[in-house]
């Protein structure tokens, strides 16, 4: 009798255990969404859901390893009704095609109305250590400070702590909020160390409004930030557009107008980029009158380069010249080709 006591006990205490650990973690409520709605409302708390399905992977493992953690549990438990939702199946499928939730997991966080607050797609973490509750909150104050920039509610500091989680969470809006926000600030205050760095590290985009402004006022740029560096920035973003475009048969006559400009002005780095785009141009546009060109650019090549391997990089957008060659031009060009 004694010893069945002490097992009861000792398997009371391990049961004891495990409900004390799983309840540090987040507690997702047995409520239908319209019941977690009106807990939200009178308890002051938004709703959280975490959108899964069975099959998924990353799912089971925010189940199974982040959900139980004791700094969920605090966070999550104090500011959300929790619940957890399979998207194929029940209330679930209601849910995903209101929500329009696409990937999985997904999390939705709503305000008592049932309007979306913010949403987070994707596993978000994929060790413990990759702090789940940081993530979440930077995605609720982005999703504010987006509201508060639409609103033109952020200036100053806010608006610096915006552009830092734009650069962190979300590149397409940095790019919209660049275009918009940094032009009108002028030469003088782009120039200033922490803004060029964000041109310098951001601005990817040709056809941006930024890049745009940079291009046109680049000797005053040269003055306050040094030549080598704003070439180094201008060739670079040249070089990001070629490399995106070059397989898709765009027209490079804009591009290649503002490369010979800038050759002229000095700007050493552009010549191959230059020579590469005006390959390009000529045989994606099936030009078979301008193949001369093309033989008369790798005629020069030994004499405008000095390294070997920067005339072959040029030959290397050759690669169709067949289609609007004749096949003498065609043997001329190899034999130019083998030579660089």
């Amino acid at each position: 009798m004694k010893k069945s006591i002490q097992v009861f006990l000792l398997l009371f205490c391990f049961c004891s255990y495990g409900i004390a650990q799983e309840s540090k973690g987040i507690r997702f409520e047995a409520l239908s969404l319209k019941e977690a709605l009106a807990k939200a409302g009178q308890t002051g708390k938004k709703v959280f859901i975490d959108c899964y399905t069975k099959t998924c992977g990353p799912c089971k493992y925010m189940a199974k390893y982040i959900f139980p953690l004791e700094e969920c549990g605090t966070y999550f438990n104090h500011h959300y009704v929790c619940l957890m939702r399979d998207m194929q199946e029940g209330e679930g499928i209601e849910i995903a095609q209101k929500y329009r939730v696409r990937i999985y997991p997904t999390f939705l966080i709503l305000n008592p109305d049932g309007s979306l607050y913010c949403c987070m797609e994707g596993g978000a973490v994929s060790k413990p250590e990759d702090d789940f509750v940081g993530k979440v909150k930077d995605a609720v104050r982005l999703s504010e400070m987006n509201r508060a920039y639409e609103a033109g509610k952020l200036s100053g500091e806010s608006m610096q702590e915006y552009i830092t989680l734009l650069r962190r969470k979300d590149k397409r809006q940095l790019e919209r909020v660049l275009n918009d926000q940094m032009p009108p600030l002028g030469v003088e205050a782009l120039s200033e160390p922490k803004n060029w760095q964000i041109i310098r590290e951001e601005v990817t985009d040709y056809g941006s409004r930024l890049f745009r402004y940079l291009l046109e006022n680049r000797k005053a740029f040269e003055k306050k930030v040094g030549e080598e560096e704003v070439e180094s920035k201008i060739v670079s973003v040249y070089r990001n557009h070629f490399r995106i475009v070059k397989r898709m048969c765009k027209d490079f006559r804009q591009p290649i107008s503002d490369l010979k400009t800038l050759e002229k002005e000095g700007y050493p780095e552009v010549k191959a980029l230059h020579y590469c785009m005006l390959f390009r141009e000529i045989i994606n546009s099936e030009g078979s009158g301008r193949t001369r060109e093309i033989i008369s650019a790798l005629k020069k090549l030994p004499r405008e380069f000095p390294d070997a391997k920067e005339r072959r990089q040029i030959a290397e957008e050759l690669t169709g010249i067949e289609k609007i060659a004749t096949p003498t031009q065609l043997a001329e060009i190899r034999r130019l080709k083998a030579n660089l």
